[in-house]
């Protein structure tokens, strides 16, 4: 048995993360497989190498643009993927319950975690050139404020205090954004359109510092949750925020976990849907992010599902409280 270590060195260097492999690698398994991803390619490359030396465990060490690239690059493989999140959001890793500040709880759960089946998303999205091209998506993607706020984050900032960086740029954010008329079809039914500021397409639910956003979504349901943030003026942000705050309640989680809740249900100022396919026009173009990135402007995009795409090493007691290992 041998495991293949992908490590972003700008986000985990080898020196601190062998100790931590050497310590819970199992004594009969095989020195690991190296490879640092290379600073045009996230990953990718240094994915396809450690699959085609046919390692039995691929760990990636990085943050959510390596996780991203290389769950995608990982797909069909049936190798499991263990995660070491090393970056500001780690989304992947916190809607899968892995531990994102302790470097050798993710080492461990990836070697001796519950594999997992969840979905990926693919996202097409075309400029307004007409040009067009595609990203996978582990966790959500969208525009309006999500988008902008990652834009205009201040990236020394966001070295020195981390997440509270976002926080900052909402700030700055917010006051002006635009809304934008969109035109959303869901699973090929009738066209929705609606002005927002934001739209949001998920995987699952969980963003930032563990806030959920989509609460009725799952990783591994085969379907897309969409949330349309269509306040009016200041009031209308403050029920946006009453949705969230309710939604993040520690008693309203334990009742959804439970199945007393049934699904969100919509508002004028926050609209939710589910489908396997959504298309989206938009009257204006507006950055687009794809799992924390801002990947360009769109003037519409086509999201679909790739379910039980990849296989994933998570806590046991996880998985048995969010759904079925395999």
């Amino acid at each position: 048995m041998r495991a293949g270590i992908v490590y972003n060195p700008v986000k985990m260097d080898r020196d601190t993360l062998a100790p931590e492999i050497e310590s819970v690698q199992p004594l009969e398994w095989s020195e690991p497989f190296w490879i640092e991803t290379a600073a045009d390619d996230a990953g990718e490359a240094a994915v396809h190498e450690a699959l085609d030396a046919g390692v039995d465990l691929l760990i990636v060490a990085g943050g959510d643009g390596t996780v991203r690239v290389a769950a995608d690059a990982a797909t069909g493989a049936r190798v499991p993927l263990g995660i070491v999140p090393a970056g500001t959001g780690n989304l992947l890793a916190r809607n899968l319950g892995i531990d994102v500040a302790n470097v050798r709880n993710a080492v461990r759960t990836a070697f001796e975690g519950d594999d997992r089946e969840i979905d990926l998303g693919e996202l097409e999205i075309q400029s307004p050139d007409g040009s067009r091209s595609k990203h996978a998506f582990a966790v959500m993607v969208g525009f309006g404020l999500d988008a902008e706020m990652i834009d205009k984050t201040d990236e020394d900032l966001k070295k020195k205090v981390g997440w509270l960086a976002y926080i900052d740029a909402a700030g700055r954010v917010i006051s002006t954004l635009d809304k934008v008329r969109v035109h959303v079809r869901l699973d090929g039914g009738r066209t929705v359109r609606s002005t927002v500021n934001t739209m949001l397409i998920g995987n699952c639910g969980t963003v930032t510092n563990g806030i959920i956003i989509l609460p009725d979504a799952a990783i591994d349901d085969g379907m897309l949750d969409i949330a349309l943030v269509r306040p009016r003026g200041a009031r209308g942000w403050l029920q946006v925020a009453g949705y969230i705050a309710r939604n993040n309640l520690l008693v309203t989680k334990l009742l959804r976990r439970r199945g007393h809740l049934g699904r969100q249900r919509s508002g004028a100022a926050l609209g939710y849907g589910q489908a396997k396919e959504t298309q989206a026009r938009l009257d204006e173009p507006r950055a687009v992010q794809v799992d924390g990135d801002v990947v360009g402007e769109a003037i519409a995009l086509r999201a679909g599902i790739r379910e039980d795409a990849l296989v994933v090493r998570v806590p046991r007691e996880h998985a048995q409280d969010e759904g079925p290992a395999v």
